[in-house]
C-alpha cells in the first residue's frame, strides 16, 4: 500500500466541511449497548432481539418484523433482556446507566409495564421505570439509573426485566438500548468511546524505554538529515482535504454493507456501517474510517470505492475499541503494518486540550519485515537496514522545543513522550493527522526543520505482555 505524497504542499482555504476530531480525555466516557438475548420467565415474546437494535417505528406504524411483542394472555408477562458490557469496563468504574426504549402499548392505567434491573449485590430486582407513555402510539421512554455499578456483574452481564401488571394489553418494543457511562482511568477517548484501553501500546509512554540496538541504522536508512512533514492541515491539496478524515456514526441509524475485498483472505467480513456521504481520504489510498459509538467499534477500509451502488475495497479491519486485540499474524488491516490507523492520527482538538497522549502514525519509503505490535509487512524500496513495520521512534529528550510555538510544542512533547510508530509505506518522516479547518498550516510548517537526527528508535519488546495482544505492561 503506497501513500507517497509531494514533499511540499501549498495550502489555501477551502469551503467548510464537517470533520470530527478525536476528543482526548481521561473520563468519563460512554458506550451504548443493544440487547444480546431475550429470556422469557412467564408469558411469551415474539420477534427477534436483533430488531431491538434499530429504532424504526413511529406514530402508529405496525411493521411486525421490526419490533418484539411481549404477550401476557390470561396471566402476566415476565422476562429479561441480557446485555453484555465489555469486560474491559470494570463495574466499579460505572457512573450511571441510561435506558432508552421505544414503546407501543396501553396506558399504564390499563396495564402497568415495569422495567427493572437485576442488582447482583443483593440478588434482587430493582425498579427502573414504567410505561408512562401515550397509549397505542410509539413513545421513546428514557430511564436514568444512578448507583448503577451493582447492576453489572464481574462477567459483564446486565439484565433488564420487563414485567406486566394484572391488567390487559401487550407491550411492543421497537428499540431498547443501555448507555453505560463510566470513568475511564486514563487513555484517549473518542465520541464517548475509549481509543483502546489505557494500557494499549498506542497509549503507552516510551520516554523511559531503552534505545533500540538498531536505532542508528534505521535513522540513517529513513534519513538522518531528511526533514519531517506534517501530512495534514486545513484547506485543500490537489482538490481535496489534507489528511485522513473519519466518520462518527450510530450504527443503528446508518446502512451496513458487506464489501468485496481484493485482500479478502486477510479482511474482516463485516458488515461495515457507511453513512450516506462518508468522508474518505483524498488521494491514492482512499481510506475510510468509521467509529460506531453504539458498540465502540472502529471500521477501517483501504482503497474503498463504489461502482453501480456496490461498495468494494482493498482490505478491511474491524477493531473493538474497548479491547487490546491485534490482527492474526501476517494479516494486513487498512494499513500496511496490520495496525489500526485512527489511534495514530493527530487531531486539532488534542492540541487545544494541551496534550496528545498516544503515539503518532508515520510513513517511510523503504521497509521490510515487522515487529510487535505490527502484524504485516509490505516490503518497499531497496536499501540497507530497512526499518520494520511497527518500529517505534521518539524525539530525543535533549531536543530543545522552546523555539516552537506553544501549540507545536504540544505535538513535539507527544513525540518525546509517546513517540511515533511506522505504519505504512510512503514519504519519509510523514506524520499523519486528521484534516481540520482550524489548523494553521504555517504553524505546522514550523516542524519542517525537524530531521531524523533528532530522533532515536525505541525498544518496546520489554513491555509486550503477549505477542497477540496490544496490551503493554506499565
Amino acid at each position: 500500500m503506497k501513500n507517497i505524497n509531494p514533499e511540499k504542499k501549498p495550502r489555501w482555504l477551502w469551503p467548510s466541511l464537517l470533520l470530527l476530531s478525536p476528543c482526548v480525555t481521561a473520563a468519563p466516557v460512554q458506550i451504548t449497548l443493544a440487547p444480546a438475548a431475550i429470556f422469557n420467565q412467564s408469558g411469551s415474546a415474539t420477534g427477534s432481539v436483533a430488531s431491538l437494535a434499530v429504532m424504526d417505528q413511529s406514530g402508529v406504524q405496525d411493521t411486525a418484523s421490526n419490533y418484539v411483542s411481549f404477550l401476557s394472555p390470561g396471566s402476566y408477562y415476565q422476562g429479561y433482556r441480557r446485555y453484555n458490557v465489555p469486560l474491559s469496563i470494570s463495574p466499579r468504574w460505572i457512573i450511571s446507566l441510561k435506558v432508552r426504549a421505544n414503546y407501543y402499548g396501553p396506558a399504564k392505567t390499563q396495564q402497568l409495564w415495569t422495567w427493572r434491573g437485576y442488582d447482583w449485590t443483593r440478588n434482587t430486582w430493582v425498579k427502573i421505570g414504567t410505561n408512562n407513555a401515550v397509549p397505542n402510539q410509539w413513545t421513546t421512554l428514557t430511564f436514568n439509573v444512578f448507583s448503577a455499578a451493582r447492576l453489572v456483574n464481574g462477567n459483564g452481564e446486565l439484565r433488564l426485566q420487563l414485567l406486566s401488571g394484572t391488567g390487559t394489553g401487550n407491550a411492543k418494543l421497537d428499540y431498547e438500548a443501555v448507555t453505560v457511562k463510566y470513568n475511564n482511568p486514563g487513555g484517549p477517548a473518542i465520541a464517548g468511546c475509549p481509543m483502546f484501553p489505557a494500557n494499549n501500546i498506542w497509549n503507552r509512554r516510551v520516554d523511559n524505554l531503552p534505545v533500540h540496538a538498531q536505532s542508528s541504522q534505521w535513522i540513517d536508512t529513513i534519513g538522518r538529515f531528511t526533514g519531517f512533514h506534517m501530512d495534514f492541515g486545513s484547506g485543500k491539496w490537489d482538490g481535496g482535504p489534507i489528511g485522513i478524515p473519519y466518520n462518527i456514526v450510530s450504527a443503528a441509524h446508518v446502512p451496513k454493507y458487506t464489501l468485496s475485498f481484493y485482500y479478502g483472505n486477510q479482511s474482516d467480513a463485516g458488515p461495515y456501517p457507511i453513512p450516506a456521504a462518508p468522508l474518505i481520504e483524498w488521494g491514492g489510498d482512499h481510506h475510510l474510517l468509521v467509529v460506531d459509538t453504539d458498540l465502540c467499534r472502529l471500521y477501517e477500509i483501504f482503497d474503498i470505492s463504489r461502482k453501480n451502488g456496490q461498495w468494494r475495497g482493498g482490505s478491511g479491519a474491524i477493531w473493538n475499541l474497548t479491547g487490546n486485540q491485534l490482527r492474526p499474524d501476517t494479516w494486513t488491516s487498512a494499513d500496511a503494518a496490520g495496525l489500526p490507523m485512527l489511534p495514530g492520527l493527530v487531531a486539532y482538538d488534542e492540541i487545544q486540550t494541551g496534550a496528545i497522549k498516544h503515539a503518532l502514525r508515520f510513513t517511510t519509503n523503504c521497509t521490510s519485515g515487522y515487529i510487535w505490535p505490527a502484524k504485516h509487512q509490505a516490503a518497499s524500496g531497496s536499501c540497507s537496514n530497512p526499518p520494520p513495520m511497527g518500529a517505534r521512534f521518539r524525539l530525543k529528550a535533549s531536543y530543545d522545543i522552546s523555539q516552537y510555538s506553544p501549540r507545536m510544542q504540544v505535538l513535539l512533547t507527544a513525540m518525546k513522550t509517546y513517540g511515533i510508530m511506522l505504519a505504512d509505506n510512503g514519504s519519509a518522516w510523514y506524520v499523519s493527522g486528521a484534516p481540520d479547518e482550524r489548523w494553521d498550516n504555517d504553524m505546522l510548517h514550523e516542524l519542517d526543520q525537524l530531521t531524523g537526527d533528532a530522533f532515536e528508535a525505541v525498544d518496546v519488546s520489554g513491555v509486550m505482555v503477549d505477542p497477540d495482544s496490544g496490551e503493554a505492561s506499565p
